[in-house]
Formats: structure tokens, C-alpha cells, sequence
């Protein structure tokens, strides 16, 4: 617990814009503030001065009820002070998504489906129950005044997001439709504990996690870095029931499939090979085709090409083989600078000591260090194509590492299997959101995480019935500036009040 009076889990359930002091063995939360200002001293210099201010006291916090107001809910004129710099960020630069979603809901829908996603990517995913005290405490309440995020909203807003034929599956298929034809496939498990809901049966990733596991499936253009569908899955359901859902609802033609090796049984290479998509997929040790090829390999020292992108360069040395009756080619690359990365990871290992690493299994290693297997049902690509088409995957596992992780999905507690279908959605417009953020960042060499941490002080307060930006300091607005973008912009009509 550190420094701190009130336990983690009490402070993780405070509103934002509050504070949380514990008196007498409870927990009370009161409004609280922090702004910036410059001040002029007396040698004529300026410095930014802070200045705290903690407002009346608004409710308890338990753990078994979360937090509860006094009697009442907060209304509008209770608030004077609005979460405004990542709301900020996300509008001005996820414009093409709020578009997409106006071309196939209305605009109320649209403006609250928008809203939802906008929190989860800017405050973690939100179980529902909070998401309309989140939503009152920040400038998306003030942007959308016609967004209705009550409990029954938007309990309707997940069902109607559910139904399959319906709206969300048009809009993803005119996703689909539109995309580059590259598509990465990916099936990602999230532990979760034993009472997390009937989504979190032991799957096939269990031994790993020592928990019960909800699990998500996403493709993922790796061109327009957009995710195309993403699909909750109960834990133990087989990856090819997964594929087979996609399928069975979205239609993908002449699409190249990169796909994870959890989807490598012959069932699921069958339906990745429909309507002229082809793929490519890890070969699996132990796999006949696999020992066969790897007994084979001897690398041609006239076979390379030099793979680079994002600042990584490699030599690879490459080889591909066919096997009589199979209508697929396997190709065998040597990453020569990942060969000597491992090399020396597994060397620093042993000589720390750590269990499993010793002089024996280095030199049975020595031969596997840097090599990739990889098999195509296209024939046509050549080795350096097909190496450099799965490497595009990687966006997806950043994609992953990025927007999810299990602590966050743990947080929206989904208790009904019925809300999954809808969530899922809206997990895809959180991710697209974050797509679009990320391709205005990364030509500044500024993450998504670290511009959200930073404009998130730029408040909005309403002083004497106007709307102005507080917390400006030079930091932020080198960052505004970078991007093209005018905080004082808000976009909020002072009120006449």
C-alpha cells in the first residue's frame, strides 16, 4: 500500500476529478481539482503555479458497493470542471471513424457508440454499471447533451450492437469490403478469475495462465492498421469454432490470411482457402510435414535478401520445399540477426544460472536459433514475399499489447454472455479509434499511451458560464502544435445562464 492511507482497490473506484480520504475506517470522496496558471514574479520572469482545490464531499466508497453518491444523482450544474485533453485528442484525430459510424447509424447511435469506445480507450475498459458517471465527468457529455447513457440505454445499446444481420455486422463487412486483402488473425486469451462469468471456461491456454480464460478474436488489416472484426469467445470453445463464426457471418474473397499457428489443423487451412483467399501459417513441430522439412534444411548461401523495416535490418537466408501430394509450399528462413539475438539470450540465461539453460542444450540449440518455418497455400509468392507479408503480423500483436491486456478486461466484469456480442463491437471501434491515433503520433515518435497521459491534465471549466481550457503548460502545447492542433478549440457553447 506504500505512502497511501486508502488501499489501491478503494482508489481505483473513485469518479475522476475527485479524491478519496478515509475517516473513521470509511471512505468519503470529495470533488477535487488541480490547475495551472502562470504568474509573472518580481524579476519579470514567469513560472506555472498549481493550485489544489478539494470541493464538498459527494459520496462513499465500499467494496461492496462500489461508489455511492449522497442520495442524488450528479447533474450538469454540479460539475464544474470536465476531463477535456484525451476526449480532445481522440476527436480531432479519429474523425474518420465517427464518419464510418455515420454512414451506417444514426447520428445518435453513432454519437454513442463513439462516446463508449472513447472512454474505454481513454480510461481502461469500463464495466457498464460506471459508464455513466464516467461519461457525466467528461466533455463527451457535453459534446453529445442527446447521448443517453443511462442503465437501460445502454443495456439496449449492447443488445441491438448483438444482433447479427443487423447494422454493426454491415459495417463491418463494408470494412471487409474495403480493405487491403491483408488480413492477420488472431486469437488472444485473457485469464480470468473463477467467478468472471460463463464467457470464462478453462481453454487452451489454461495450463499457461493457472486461470479460467475469456478469450478474443480479431482480423486485423495490416495495411490500414484498422481492425476488421473482433469476436469474445468462451474459453474453451476450439479455435476452429472461432474461424468458423467469422466465416459463417462476414464474407472475405481473393484475402490473404496470416494466421497464428493455433490455426494450423487442416479444417481451418480449409476454410482460410475459400473464395480465393489463401494464407500463411506456422509450421508446428512434431507435425509430420514439419520433421520432414526440417531434416532437409541446408541453406544455399546464394538464397538471401535483406529484410528491413522500423529501424530492424537483417540478412535471411531462405529455402523452399515442396512435399509430393500436399498443394502448398513451405518456406525455411534464417533471420541471421535474430539467430545471433537468441544465441545470446540463451548464453546470458545459462550463465545466471536460471533452470534449463545449460552447456548440453546449447549445443542442441545451436542449429534451431533464428529459423522460422512457414507454410503457403499460394503458390505464386516467392520466399522474401511470403517472409515479409507474415512479418506485417506483428502490427496485430502490438494492436494487442496496445489496447488490451488482462487487468483491463478483468475491469469490465461482463457477468451475461448475452452482452458479449455488443461489447465485442464496441472493443472494435475502441481499437479503430486507437489506429487512427496512432498513425498522427507515430510521425511525431510520440506512443498513444504517452500523448493520452499528457493532455489528460487539459481540463474544461465552466468559469462564469463560459468554457476555457485550463492546465495549458509548454509541454502540451509543443504536442498540440506538433499535430496541428488548438486545445481552445473545445468545441462547447458557453452557456447564457
Amino acid at each position: 500500500m506504500g505512502k497511501y492511507s486508502v488501499p489501491e482497490e478503494i482508489r481505483k473506484l473513485r469518479p475522476r476529478g475527485t479524491t478519496v480520504k478515509k475517516v473513521k475506517g470509511h471512505y468519503y470522496v470529495y470533488e477535487y481539482s488541480s490547475t495551472s496558471t502562470k504568474q509573472e514574479m518580481s524579476d519579470g520572469s514567469f513560472e506555472w503555479k498549481t493550485v489544489n482545490k478539494m470541493g464538498p464531499c459527494i459520496g462513499q466508497i465500499t467494496l461492496e458497493d462500489g461508489f455511492v453518491r449522497n442520495g442524488r444523482e450528479l447533474t450538469e450544474t454540479d460539475l464544474s470542471v470536465f476531463e477535456y485533453g484525451d476526449y480532445f485528442l481522440i476527436r480531432e484525430c479519429a474523425a474518420e471513424t465517427r464518419r464510418l459510424l455515420a454512414e451506417k447509424f444514426s447520428e445518435e447511435e453513432a454519437n454513442q457508440i463513439f462516446s463508449v469506445a472513447s472512454i474505454f480507450l481513454a480510461e481502461g475498459f469500463q464495466d457498464m454499471g460506471r459508464l455513466p458517471d464516467v461519461f457525466s465527468e467528461s466533455v463527451l457529455s457535453q459534446w453529445y447533451p442527446d447521448v443517453r447513457m443511462g442503465s437501460d440505454a445502454l443495456k439496449t445499446l449492447y443488445a441491438n450492437l448483438g444482433k447479427h444481420g443487423k447494422k454493426p455486422d454491415k459495417f463491418r463487412q463494408n470494412l471487409i469490403n474495403n480493405s487491403s486483402k491483408k488480413v492477420a488473425v488472431f486469437r488472444h486469451a485473457n485469464a480470468r478469475p473463477a467467478e468472471s462469468g460463463d464467457l470464462s471456461a478453462y481453454g487452451y491456454k489454461a495450463e499457461k495462465s493457472d486461470n479460467e480464460q475469456m478469450n478474443r478474436m480479431t482480423a486485423y488489416d495490416t495495411e490500414t492498421q484498422l481492425p476488421l472484426y473482433n469476436e469474445m469467445l468462451i474459453g474453451s470453445d476450439p479455435d476452429e469454432a472461432a474461424a468458423e463464426g467469422m466465416f459463417s457471418w462476414f464474407h472475405f474473397s481473393d484475402t490473404l490470411f496470416l494466421i497464428g499457428a493455433e490455426f494450423s489443423t487442416e479444417k481451418d487451412k480449409a476454410l482460410f482457402s475459400e473464395n480465393g483467399n489463401t494464407y500463411i501459417v506456422p509450421m508446428l513441430p512434431g507435425q509430420e510435414d514439419y520433421e520432414a522439412i526440417y531434416e532437409a534444411v541446408e541453406f544455399d548461401e546464394q538464397k538471401t535478401f535483406t529484410y528491413e523495416k522500423d529501424g530492424y535490418s537483417s540478412l535471411i537466408r531462405y529455402e523452399t520445399y515442396e512435399i509430393e501430394g500436399n498443394p502448398v509450399s513451405y518456406h525455411v528462413f534464417l533471420d541471421t540477426k535474430r539467430q545471433s539475438a537468441e544465441r545470446e539470450t540463451y548464453i546470458r540465461r545459462m550463465k545466471a544460472g536460471v533452470k534449463g539453460y545449460t552447456e548440453e542444450g546449447l549445443a542442441d540449440s545451436e542449429n534451431d536459433f533464428g529459423l522460422i518455418f512457414l507454410e503457403t497455400n499460394d503458390l505464386r509468392k516467392t520466399a522474401q514475399e511470403v517472409f515479409t507479408d507474415y512479418q506485417s503480423r506483428r502490427d496485430l500483436e502490438t494492436f494487442f499489447r496496445s489496447v488490451d491486456s488482462n487487468s483491463e478486461l478483468n475491469a469490465l466484469d461482463q457477468q451475461d454472455s448475452r452482452n458479449m456480442p455488443g461489447l465485442s463491437f464496441l472493443l472494435q471501434i475502441s481499437g479503430m479509434i486507437f489506429s487512427e491515433l496512432r498513425k498522427v503520433l507515430r510521425e511525431q515518435a510520440v506512443s498513444v499511451k504517452d500523448a493520452m497521459f499528457l493532455l489528460s491534465g487539459l481540463k474544461l471549466v465552466k468559469d462564469r458560464n463560459r468554457y476555457v481550457v485550463r492546465n495549458e503548460n509548454k509541454e502540451r502545447r509543443q504536442l498540440c502544435e506538433k499535430i496541428n492542433l488548438n486545445p481552445a478549440n473545445h468545441g462547447v457553447q458557453s452557456s447564457t445562464t
